[in-house]
């Protein structure tokens, strides 16, 4: 028998409706266990704890005594310290509590669940907690969508400049070869026009050593024949024992007393010298005990006048210093009788050289209170010119050689960095973002370092250099470490972990030390703004 189409018509619809009505109910589960959960809550069969240590009678779950190790059985009560309460949230997201909060008193689930049972008087706020996490979130999307398209122009730019440094690093490597090529060729010139010149300096040096030596012999012959005058007392031209022994700091076995024998010791054995006698063999040996009766006026080294290093005259003969020297003990009148020749007038040269600069030529080392050398020849001033420009050149040419390769050695540095995936990251290199607070002034300098500054002034501390990404392994760009900061006191270095957020704007958001020495920051960039995908978003809601 055939069945009327209205028949039919009318049965499927109620089929439809009774479906619907059973969707909308929830299923039934014990308080605290969640939809996902609900198949290990079979209430016509005995409860196997979660962690399978365990198998009770059903009526046993939530029976406000805790069973199972793993607290699965207490769902919904407090019995078990390390229990878990599910919030169903329905129109929010749903979350789980420590069971300890369960029937506290205070609503912790927003659609008031875990106060079954407490009196407590609570509001379901779910819905409008999901409405306020839907604003937040898309305001959110707004800014990441933002980011997103500031993300692609920051990774083109990256590709342009690392394109742009590895162009510059072949350029540089080339040049660098070059200037190394010069460097060598410069530095032959230099050696083989600095050996000339210093065997120069070294003659120079050898005849003004040799002056001041002939010097300081007609100073000590000068001294010793002023000492033999003053020990001659009956003034016989001889010096004899009676007149060693009126000196008592010549005594030798601290007695104080100048014995004969002493005396005669100090004469080297015999009973009187003369004066040659004395200053050739007896002098030296007590020059440095011997106390003067008088204050004996020891001559003075000739100087040289300092107009004539000014006009650049020439150094003069050996001769003519030991002249000059010979000259002025006789003008002293002390010491031995020397022929005088008269004094040589000194003829002004003309024509001196309008550029020279005479103490260039002067020795590169002048002990204070020593006489001056006199100036270098015009033969030797044209080997130290020639030297000191080769010098120079070569120096120029050493720091150009040096400049390029730290310029090679930065490019090389920077390359070697991971800016992100995409090279993203790479525009916050070489640059830094303060936060001010009450107290301080944090800086960041991604890949760099991380520092704080009192805000009224002292130096800066450091928080932190820069380490590696320490995001998890899904997102390892999510975070980056600082290590290897200034000690605590007591304590260990300073570090810092900065955490990064998706933002319109590069700049740090707050910062924090949770533990001793370690700190935290937030940090936004548009650079960590991603692609927002259906794995993301966290729990759904459960109704």
């Amino acid at each position: 028998m055939a069945v009327p189409v209205s028949l039919l018509l009318a049965a499927r619809s109620l089929l439809l409706l009774s479906l619907s009505s059973a969707a909308a109910v929830e299923v039934k589960r014990p308080q605290g266990v969640s939809l996902s959960n609900r198949h290990f809550y079979d209430e016509y069969r005995p409860f196997t704890c979660l962690d399978g240590s365990k198998t009770i009678p059903f009526d046993e779950v939530n029976d406000d005594y805790c069973d199972c190790k793993d607290g699965s059985d207490e769902p919904g009560t407090s019995a078990c310290p390390n229990g878990s309460f599910h919030c169903t949230n329905a129109g929010h997201k749903p979350q789980y509590i420590p069971s300890s909060r369960v029937n506290d008193g205070i609503c912790d689930c927003c659609d008031t669940t875990d106060e079954y049972n407490s009196g407590a008087s609570c509001e379901n706020t779910c819905k409008e907690q999901g409405r306020k996490e839907k604003e937040t979130l898309q305001k959110m999307a707004e800014i990441a969508k933002e980011g997103l398209l500031f993300k692609q122009q920051l990774i083109e730019e990256a590709k342009r400049s690392r394109q742009d440094k590895q162009q510059a690093l072949t350029d540089l490597q080339k040049k660098k070869e070059t200037w190394e090529a010069n460097v060598e060729s410069l530095k032959a010139v230099k050696e083989a026009v600095e050996k000339p010149e210093l065997e120069a300096k070294e003659i120079h040096k050898k005849a003004w050593d040799e002056v001041q030596a002939a010097r300081k012999l007609e100073k000590e012959k000068a001294k010793a024949a002023e000492t033999f005058k003053e020990l001659d007392d009956d003034e016989d031209g001889l010096v004899s024992i009676s007149e060693i022994q009126t000196h008592p700091e010549l005594d030798s076995d601290g007695d104080g007393v100048v014995s004969e024998q002493e005396a005669e010791s100090v004469l080297g054995g015999v009973r009187q010298v003369d004066v040659t006698s004395f200053r050739d063999a007896i002098w030296a040996g007590i020059q440095d005990k011997y106390k003067s009766e008088a204050a004996v006026e020891i001559p003075t080294l000739p100087e040289i006048p300092a107009e004539e290093v000014e006009d650049g005259h020439s150094t003069p003969h050996r001769e003519e210093w030991k002249k000059d020297d010979r000259d002025e003990d006789d003008d002293d009148g002390g010491g031995e009788e020397h022929d005088d020749d008269g004094d040589e007038d000194e003829e002004e040269e003309e024509g001196g050289e309008e550029d020279y600069k005479p103490n260039s030529y002067l020795p590169e080392k002048q002990d204070a209170g020593e006489e001056k050398m006199p100036a270098y020849d015009e033969e030797t001033r044209v080997l130290i010119d020639a030297a000191e420009k080769a010098r120079n050149e070569f120096s120029e040419a050493e720091k150009s050689l040096k400049e390029v390769e730290s310029l090679i050695g930065s490019i090389e540095k920077e390359l070697t960095i991971d800016f992100g995936a995409d090279g993203e990251f790479a525009y916050m290199f070489s640059q830094c973002y303060e936060m001010t607070t009450n107290e301080y002034v944090y800086k960041l300098c991604p890949f760099n370092k991380v520092a704080q500054k009192p805000k009224n002034g002292g130096s800066e501390t450091s928080l932190g250099l820069w380490g590696s990404w320490a995001g998890p392994e899904n997102n390892r760009f999510s975070a980056m470490k600082y290590e290897h900061g200034t000690g605590c006191w007591q304590g260990p270095s300073r570090s810092t972990l900065v955490k990064l957020s998706c933002g319109k704007e590069t700049a740090v958001l707050s910062t924090s030390e949770p533990s001793r020495c370690e700190y935290l920051m937030e940090f936004s960039t548009p650079a960590f703004c991603q692609e927002e995908s259906d794995e993301e978003g966290g729990d759904h809601d459960e109704l």
